[in-house]
């Protein structure tokens, strides 16, 4: 399973990332440990050189939120300051977003060894044909996100860990501006459970 997100790009056109979390720090030393970068920036940006991420790589409040790394006081002065929304409305918000109890310390990206979960933007053609072969071998439907926030940290990340199913995003306006994901694609989340969907040649 160590190859799991080449074999899916070989059916379903697009850049499929491996997501790993671990409790403690890796011991890899071909890969690159960023700093000051949100979390769908650093999903970007492994399509070329596997990554590791903790609480101090990432510069984005809710991604620090999701994961368990802070509580929501940074987040809803973020959000407060870029939206506009009271905190009252915000909270609404928050209690429907999937989050990490802080359980893991460490994110790998395209990191060696099975991951926990792969994702991948893709066309809605090519989301159509996932689905459609999800409910034929699970017999369960898709819940797509229409979220227009943390979409790839939470809403896939997070959610297809958590509830070990397929996921399926719209996206948001910061993974669309710091993951490079144009207006015609969708990001879809697969947990390792799920693997089997597309065998291996």
């Amino acid at each position: 399973m160590n190859h799991i997100h080449h074999t899916f790009s070989s059916q379903f056109r697009g850049q499929w990332i491996k997501i790993k979390f671990y409790r403690e720090n890796p011991d890899f030393r071909q890969v690159k440990r960023l700093c000051n970068v949100r979390f769908c920036e650093a999903v970007f940006k492994a399509i070329r050189h596997p990554v590791i991420l903790d609480r101090k790589s990432i510069d984005c409040p809710g991604a620090q939120y999701v994961f368990g790394w802070q509580d929501d006081t940074a987040f809803l002065k973020h959000c407060g300051e870029k939206s506009g929304l009271s905190d009252e409305m915000l909270k609404t918000l928050l209690a429907g977003l999937p989050r990490f109890s802080g359980d893991f310390e460490y994110i790998g990206l395209n990191t060696e060894g099975e991951p926990d979960m792969i994702a991948a933007s893709l066309m809605p053609k090519e989301v159509m044909g996932l689905i459609g072969l999800y409910r034929n071998k699970t017999g369960q439907s898709v819940t797509v996100s229409l979220s227009s926030m943390l979409s790839i940290c939470g809403e896939i990340a997070v959610k297809t860990l958590l509830e070990e199913k397929m996921a399926v995003s719209f996206g948001c306006m910061d993974s669309r501006k710091y993951a490079n994901l144009d207006g015609n694609r969708l990001v879809v989340g697969i947990p390792r459970k799920h693997f089997n969907l597309v065998q291996s040649r």
